[in-house]
């Protein structure tokens, strides 16, 4: 062991130079096991799968390829799979599959670890599950925060998803909060530095809600409608932050009402994510002893 030490020594010092400032933030396992997962995911692409009517226009199998890993919110995983998956309301309001899906990385709200699922009997009747969200496989917490400021939304040690209903931000903008707040929080957390947009609309109509079936009074409708266009403004806020921690959003929805983040056709973020890992690979040799170059 002793002729390692020196080894030993300077792979630890490779690694508090490569290791950026420790984030504040925090994850937890349904045990309440503290796991680190800041940069994770170090410089990597991502695309976060919302809700928008428009996420049906894209061929979603394309997600599928080598080198790409997406993140999606609330009832967006009936429509595609992901990779990660996040939420900030209660956990009756998600389909139940996606919860007992191994192959999803749920990442939710601490106060919900003991929240009970719903179960649908059909005909738009439901029951309570006897399932909790700690029994789920796949599950980390993070602590959320009511309360939003663009200037140290990065920094923080919770993750936002607004403000809460009698707040007002640094913007001036009272209420209002997003579980889209949430997801660009945690991604930039786990060290993502490329996201991509998909099924962000920003536009709700009686006639083009969702991807997915679901009803929405006159009132939800008025109620999301405003919601967006204050999110515009914080990200237009959340911009120069953005740009100085290199964390880069672009907005795969030609038409979307969301104005913030530079527009780019989806093929072309498909081809852009999977680039490094989508080549083909010759595989002889690969159990042959590592030759080094003649010089």
């Amino acid at each position: 062991m002793r002729e390692h030490a020196g080894d030993i020594a300077a792979l630890q010092s490779g690694i508090r130079q490569r290791r950026p400032a420790p984030s504040g933030v925090r994850l937890w396992t349904a045990d309440f096991d503290h796991v680190s997962l800041a940069n994770f995911y170090r410089g990597r692409h991502a695309f976060l799968v919302l809700s928008g009517p428009s996420l049906l226009t894209h061929d979603l199998s394309k997600l599928s390829r080598r080198g790409i890993l997406s993140m999606g919110v609330n009832n967006s995983w009936t429509v595609h799979r992901p990779t990660l998956w996040t939420c900030v309301d209660t956990p009756d309001r998600f389909v139940d599959v996606g919860w007992k899906d191994p192959g999803i990385t749920k990442i939710v709200p601490v106060e919900h670890w003991n929240s009970r699922l719903r179960v649908a009997l059909g005909e738009g009747r439901f029951r309570q599950s006897q399932f909790r969200v700690a029994d789920m496989p796949g599950v980390l917490m993070y602590r959320r925060s009511d309360t939003f400021d663009h200037r140290s939304f990065l920094r923080a040690d919770t993750i936002s998803w607004g403000c809460a209903t009698s707040a007002t931000d640094s913007l001036g903008i009272k209420g209002k909060r997003s579980v889209m707040l949430a997801a660009l929080g945690l991604l930039h957390y786990l060290g993502f530095r490329q996201v991509y947009l998909v099924g962000a609309d920003f536009r709700m109509a009686s006639d083009c809600k969702y991807a997915f079936d679901e009803h929405r009074s006159d009132q939800a409708i008025r109620h999301n409608n405003v919601l967006y266009e204050s999110l515009d403004r914080r990200f237009h806020a959340l911009l120069p932050e953005f740009a100085k921690a290199g964390f880069n959003v672009h907005n795969c929805c030609a038409e979307s009402g969301l104005t913030a983040f530079p527009k780019i056709a989806f093929d072309e973020a498909v081809e852009r994510a999977s680039a490094e890992c989508s080549k083909p690979v010759p595989t002889d040799g690969w159990y042959e002893p590592a030759k080094e170059k003649k010089r």
